[in-house]
C-alpha cells in the first residue's frame, strides 16, 4: 500500500475525511485504476455527505474488480450513508456471497437493517457478529438497539454495560446508554451519557438526537409525549397503521357524538384532551424546539433546520394563538375557522420540515397550496362575496386530511 493511502486511512481513523479525500487523490494521480485508493475514496466522501461523488468512486471500484467482496462492502457502507439502505442490503448480500465469514460485513447489515426499521434482522446479524468476534463492540451496540425496539430493554442494557467495559471511550456505547434510561423515562441521567458521547464525537447525530429528546422532556408533557414516540417506535408499521387509522375512525365518531350532544362536558373535555394528544403527536417538537431556542444550552444542541423549523412554527401556532383569543372578544366564527386553519397548517409546517429531500419538497409544496386555499376562503369570508368561502374551506379540510395520509406515507417510503 503506497504512503498515500497509508495515510487516508490514518485520517479517516482520526474523523479527517477531507483530508483523508486529498491522500485518495494523490493515489489516484499516481495509479488511476487502484480499487484500495477508490474505496477510501468513496468513504472519505461517504463521511462528508458528498453521497453522488462517493457512488461514483464506488461503483468504479466495484466495476474495477467485480469479485472483490470488500469493494462490495464499501458500495453497500456508501449507499447506506445515504439512506439507500434497500439498495444497501442487496449490495452486501452480494460482499457476504463472496465471504460468508466476515464479521464487518455483517455489522454493516445489522446497521442496515436497524435503518430499515427491521428489529428481528437487525438483531440476527448482530449475533452473528457477536458468535464469530463475542467482543466485537460496534456489534454488541447494534444488538442494543436492536433489543430496545424489540421492548427487552433489560438484555439491552447488560449488552451496553459489556460494550461500555469492553470500551470505555465508545462513543456510540454512551449514546446507547442515554437511549436506554430515555426508555426508561429517565431523561436526566441520559443527559449525562450523551453529553459524554458527544465529547467523544462531536458530530454524532444519534448522540445529538438523544441530546434534544433529554433536553426536551424536561418538560413534563414532552416527557409523556416521548413515551408514546418511543412505545410507537417498537411496533411494527402494520400495528402503526392500524393505530392510525383507528384513531381516524375514532375522531369522526367523536365528532359525530358531540354534534348530538353538544352540552355534554364531559364529552367536550374527552375532545379537549384527544385532539390535543392528536395535534402534540405531529407538532411536539418542533414546539419544544421552539422552547429551546430560549434556551442557553439548549439552543446549541438544535441544528440550523430546527431552528428554522422552529421558528415557522411558531409563526402558525401565535396565529393561531392570536385567533383564538380574538374569537371571544367579537372574532365569532371568523376567528375560530381561522384558529382552526392556523392550527392546520403548523401541523403542514411541522411535517413538513421532519422530512428531507423530496419528501419535504413535496409536502411543502402541498402546504403552499392549502395555504393559499385558505386565504382565498377566509379572504371571501370576511368580506362576504358570497358561498365560494363555503367550498374553498371544504376543499382546504379535504386537501389537509390527504396532506396527514400523504406525511405518513413519505414517512414510511
Amino acid at each position: 500500500m503506497s504512503a498515500n493511502l497509508s495515510r487516508a486511512q490514518l485520517l479517516l481513523a482520526q474523523s479527517r475525511p477531507a483530508d483523508a479525500e486529498r491522500e485518495a487523490m494523490l493515489a489516484l494521480a499516481a495509479e488511476p485504476e487502484d480499487t484500495d485508493a477508490l474505496a477510501l475514496l468513496a468513504i472519505s466522501l461517504g463521511d462528508q455527505q458528498k453521497g453522488k461523488q462517493a457512488m461514483a468512486a464506488a461503483e468504479k471500484a466495484v466495476g474495477l474488480a467485480p469479485d472483490n467482496s470488500y469493494l462490495h462492502y464499501v458500495r453497500a457502507f456508501t449507499l447506506h450513508r445515504s439512506d439507500e439502505n434497500d439498495l444497501a442490503r442487496s449490495a452486501l448480500q452480494e460482499s457476504l456471497r463472496l465471504e460468508p465469514e466476515n464479521a464487518e460485513a455483517f455489522s454493516l447489515l445489522a446497521a442496515i437493517e436497524l435503518a430499515r426499521g427491521d428489529w428481528k434482522a437487525a438483531l440476527k446479524a448482530a449475533e452473528q457478529v457477536l458468535q464469530m468476534d463475542p467482543e466485537h463492540v460496534r456489534a454488541t451496540n447494534f444488538r442494543a438497539m436492536a433489543l430496545v425496539h424489540l421492548g427487552r430493554k433489560g438484555e439491552a442494557t447488560e449488552s451496553v454495560d459489556f460494550a461500555l467495559h469492553r470500551a470505555p471511550d465508545n462513543a456510540l456505547s454512551h449514546a446507547n446508554q442515554g437511549w436506554n434510561y430515555l426508555h426508561k423515562n429517565n431523561p436526566r441521567r441520559a443527559q449525562e451519557f450523551f453529553r459524554e458521547a458527544l465529547r467523544l464525537e462531536p458530530n454524532m447525530e444519534y448522540a445529538r438526537r438523544g441530546m434534544l429528546d433529554a433536553l426536551r422532556a424536561r418538560n413534563p408533557i414532552y416527557r409523556g409525549m416521548l413515551a408514546y414516540f418511543l412505545w410507537m417506535g417498537r411496533q411494527g408499521s402494520h400495528l402503526q397503521w392500524g393505530i392510525m387509522i383507528a384513531t381516524y375512525f375514532f375522531s369522526r365518531f367523536l365528532g359525530t357524538i358531540l354534534e348530538a350532544h353538544p352540552d355534554s362536558s364531559a364529552l367536550i373535555a374527552l375532545a379537549i384532551v384527544f385532539y390535543s394528544f392528536g395535534y402534540l403527536t405531529w407538532t411536539a417538537q418542533p414546539m419544544f424546539n421552539l422552547l429551546l431556542c430560549f434556551d442557553r444550552f439548549g439552543r446549541h444542541v438544535l441544528s440550523r433546520d430546527e431552528r428554522y423549523a422552529a421558528f415557522w412554527f411558531g409563526l402558525a401556532f401565535s396565529a393561531m394563538l392570536g385567533c383564538l383569543v380574538w374569537w371571544p372578544l367579537g372574532g365569532e366564527g371568523i376567528a375560530l375557522i381561522s384558529a382552526v386553519i392556523f392550527a392546520a397548517l403548523s401541523i403542514c409546517l411541522a411535517a413538513t420540515f421532519s422530512r428531507e429531500g423530496r419528501g419535504r419538497l413535496l409536502l411543502g409544496s402541498m402546504t403552499i397550496v392549502l395555504a393559499i386555499i385558505a386565504a382565498s376562503g377566509v379572504r371571501n369570508l370576511i368580506v362576504d362575496t358570497g358561498p365560494s368561502y363555503v367550498s374553498e374551506i371544504r376543499t382546504f379540510f379535504v386537501g389537509f386530511l390527504g396532506f396527514q395520509l400523504l406525511a405518513n406515507v413519505v414517512r414510511r417510503a
